[in-house]
């Protein structure tokens, strides 16, 4: 029945894979608003088993049996491994492993071995499955361990006392996140179950509810009228390369945002469900006002209008960045690896088989390392001409709309591998618009690199009032106490030092250089 009333719907030219997904998240609002309606006073394991009986449920209707024990199993078998060895540091690697290798053979399977090309299924929880498996392993290591040990941001997620297994597993399979995320960590999961602050005192989310809901459905709407007309796939025809050179850039442009709304739907209406449930309360704004993104995935106003890639990134698939930066960069910071540059690497690598297997997804990551490089150097010399006594001052608005437009730009044109998947693919796209970017950022780290553009552009500068900060020293062999300092999870590593390696997310090289912490 439910299969008949799904085929019909995927007749007005939506994908079914798109199809179960939508009806999955949706129908984790009626689940939330009977959630909300369990008294506060009843067990907290009530609330669990809601959670593991909703999400189950859900997936084995829109998906299998098969694929939900693979879940469970894979759930199962870390919560024993962790509750042996949580003391030992092996442990979460352990678990990293088991559950990124597992993670990647289905990814191999789906896509290189049944060359799949659905957007949506089993593997989209297990991909959150991977996330909170690890966190959970190394908070649950770090509650093993003396406070000086630790970090200010890893006291504060340690898990202390090591959960029941219901509890683990209400946690894992919360229906408000289950399918596409949002992630988070497990002692935000235990103080909301268990009304602690700042879960005590939580306003109404009516409101920020309906605010997501709209981002959601203004989103479905661009992808269901727009989807197919203004789809990256197009590039790929012999009609697409005989039109000017203005109107396939401004395809890239409109196919970049179309393409983007896919996943603003799903992240939106995850985010509402639990914006409903009251999980995604995040404490007061200094002017008191009610903060609602603790489980925000995507910031669409600040990605959409972000003048330089840095803070598109930062602003695009938010939880996930947090993983990479928590529990795969700084743990091999913390190792003693000598090496930021090896801990970059492995970061690097983590992220791409997180997202899989698709030829077309490497050379979106590798394009976008050169991206990131390239806005580094020219943010580096050209920014200074723009802002504080420089006499070009003035002209910061027009600065500011032109990084913007290059950064929307290059997004649109880097991201289109991630869609149609092969490198032939790609590389007709790519070539279709003259490999535009990768001349640019091949002339930008020429001129710069080799050509002595950066003198020049610094005396210019210089003579106009601008005002360029010290030569970087990063090479500088460093002290004993220095590279210490660096490796200790007790040496100072607070936010300021996670945003460092904010890049490291679906792009990014070197995120210890001291330019990855600019701001516009």
């Amino acid at each position: 029945m439910l299969e008949t009333i799904l085929a019909r719907v995927g007749d007005l030219g939506i994908p079914l894979d798109l199809v179960k997904a939508a009806v999955m998240l949706a129908a984790a609002f009626p689940a939330a608003i009977v959630y909300r309606l369990i008294p506060r006073r009843a067990p907290p394991t009530v609330r669990h088993v809601y959670s593991i009986v909703v999400s189950g449920t859900l997936f084995c209707t829109l998906f299998d049996v098969a694929g939900l024990a693979q879940l469970g199993g894979a759930a199962v078998s870390v919560y024993g491994l962790v509750k042996a060895k949580r003391a030992k540091r092996w442990a979460p690697i352990a678990v990293f492993a088991f559950a990124l290798g597992g993670l990647s053979l289905n990814h191999i399977v789906g896509q290189l071995i049944l060359k799949s090309n659905v957007s949506f299924d089993h593997t989209a929880p297990m991909m959150v499955l991977v996330i909170k498996l690890t966190s959970f392993a190394w908070a649950a290591y770090d509650g093993t361990r003396h406070d000086e040990d630790l970090s200010e941001d890893q006291r504060k997620l340690a898990i202390r006392k090591m959960p029941g297994l219901i509890e683990y597993l209400g946690y894992i399979f919360f229906f408000g996140g289950f399918l596409v995320g949002p992630s988070f960590e497990f002692v935000d999961y235990k103080r909301f179950i268990e009304n602690q602050p700042p879960f005590d005192k939580r306003p109404r989310s009516f409101v920020p509810t309906i605010r997501a809901l709209g981002a959601a459905a203004m989103s479905f709407v661009l992808f269901f009228k727009f989807g197919k007309s203004w789809s990256y796939m197009y590039a790929l025809t012999p009609e697409f390369s005989q039109q000017s050179m203005f109107k396939r850039l401004l395809f890239m442009q409109i196919a970049g945002g179309i393409a983007r709304s896919k996943y603003y739907v799903a992240w939106k209406l995850s985010e509402a469900a639990c914006v409903l449930t009251g999980i995604g309360f995040n404490g007061y704004s200094p002017s008191g006002e009610p903060r609602w993104d603790r489980v925000q995935n995507i910031a669409i106003r600040k990605f959409e209008l972000a003048n330089n890639p840095k803070s598109a990134i930062d602003n695009w698939n938010k939880n996930t960045g947090l993983w990479l930066r928590r529990y795969v960069y700084l743990r091999i910071v913390d190792s003693g690896i000598k090496s930021t540059a090896a801990a970059a690497v492995a970061t690097y690598a983590a992220s791409a088989f997180w997202h899989g297997f698709r030829p077309g997804f490497y050379l979106t990551f590798l394009t976008g390392s050169f991206l990131n490089i390239g806005a580094r150097t020219i943010r580096r010399n050209i920014r200074p001409l723009f802002h504080g006594n420089s006499k070009l001052a003035p002209l910061r608005p027009v600065y500011d709309v032109l990084g913007w437009a290059a950064t929307i730009g290059a997004i649109n044109y880097l991201v289109a591998p991630f869609v149609v998947h092969s490198v032939h693919n790609s590389l007709t796209v790519w070539k279709a618009n003259a490999f535009m970017l990768h001349i640019a950022l091949g002339a930008v780290q020429i001129g710069y690199g080799f050509l002595g553009l950066g003198a020049l552009t610094r005396k210019f500068g210089e003579s106009i009032g601008a005002t360029y900060p010290p030569p970087s020293h990063r090479h500088t062999k460093q002290t004993q106490a220095e590279k210490k300092k660096l490796a200790s999870p007790a040496g100072n590593v607070d936010e300021k030092t996670l945003t460092m390696v904010a890049d490291i997310v679906d792009s990014s090289t070197n995120p210890m250089s001291p330019e990855a912490t600019e701001r516009s």
